[in-house]
């Protein structure tokens, strides 16, 4: 099930380094080997033999993960420091796999954030590019460029730029014309989501997730924002802006669908997916942060055992006295 995660991960991977350039595929260089020397070197301290999980492709997939959450330009160590966060905090302290209460990729991605924001914000930007760097330009910047060279080819996120432009009394009838928007999400990202969407269709169409986390995710979110978009179209954004900016369709796929950290019953898990969708668009309008897709899983894995908890289905017979 891992390999065919990783197999759906492709298009998106393909399109991001169309775009952006080779940094993305740097960083999977950079990711996988560590992850897999954390979850060798926890399991062996453990006194566990690492090759059946190694061989299950569980901490492949945190590394693909969390190399696509992080800007392609990033230095090769905010890698390094969050792949091996992820797996021995965000997994192995609390038991490893099938133990972990949050998601261990968005707990390596929260804890690079709060560390690191400034960092973490430095994505490339299509309006201020013709020609991305080249290989060897990617792994001068990534291993050894300097904080300008980085700036140069970097600049707001459309989440970002709303939300600046919001707060300095700016109507998005003001912005639609900016280079950072497209056709309907943000310049470019809707091409990595559109590749996202393609991934996590292929895993539906093979059974390998349900349907219910992705749709109650899409819908939590397109709902809320349909909302704030009916309620005032200059301040908030619509429906498909939400879906096919920042990482949507990267979380409705490959994130809320984690079968360890999610909700498990049939209503549990729609309405998991639901809050999730909500959450991230409370963040993404009125929070701190420009896309609160990681903040909304974790706060929702933490209510993942009392979702279920309150939506057991209920269970139908007989009982005689004598069972009694």
């Amino acid at each position: 099930m891992m390999r065919q995660v990783i197999v759906a991960l492709l298009p998106a991977i393909a399109v991001a380094t169309f775009l952006f350039g080779f940094g993305t595929l740097i960083h999977l260089a950079i990711a996988v080997p560590i992850a897999v020397l954390c979850e060798t070197l926890a399991l062996r301290r453990r006194k566990i033999d690492p090759q059946p999980f190694l061989r299950d492709g569980s901490v492949l997939v945190l590394a693909f993960l969390l190399a696509l959450a992080i800007p392609p330009y990033a230095p090769w160590w905010v890698t390094v420091v969050g792949v091996a966060f992820a797996t021995l905090i965000g997994k192995h302290a609390f038991g490893g796999l099938g133990h972990n209460i949050f998601n261990p990729a968005m707990v390596g991605y929260i804890f690079l954030l709060l560390c690191f924001p400034l960092t973490l914000s430095r994505w490339p930007e299509l309006a201020k590019l013709n020609d991305y760097p080249g290989l060897f330009d990617s792994l001068r910047l990534i291993f050894g460029g300097s904080v300008a060279a980085v700036d140069g080819i970097s600049g707001a996120t459309a989440l970002d730029h709303v939300k600046t432009q919001i707060a300095l009394m700016r109507m998005h009838s003001e912005m639609q014309a900016e280079e950072v928007f497209g056709i309907v999400g943000a310049r470019g990202w809707e091409w990595v989501n559109f590749a996202f969407l393609l991934g996590g269709g292929w895993l539906l169409a093979r059974g390998v997730v349900g349907w219910r986390l992705p749709v109650s995710f899409a819908v939590g979110l397109g709902v809320s924002a349909m909302l704030g978009a009916i309620g005032d179209p200059e301040l908030h954004r619509g429906v498909l802006f939400h879906l096919f900016t920042g990482g949507a369709m990267l979380a409705a796929f490959f994130v809320v669908t984690d079968p360890v950290s999610s909700a498990t019953t049939p209503r549990g898990m729609l309405v998991f997916g639901f809050g999730i969708g909500l959450l991230t668009y409370l963040i993404r309008e009125f929070g701190s942060y420009p896309d609160g897709i990681a903040f909304a899983v974790v706060i929702m894995n933490s209510l993942a055992p009392l979702i279920d908890r309150v939506t057991q289905p209920r269970l139908y017979g007989n009982t005689s006295n004598k069972d009694l």
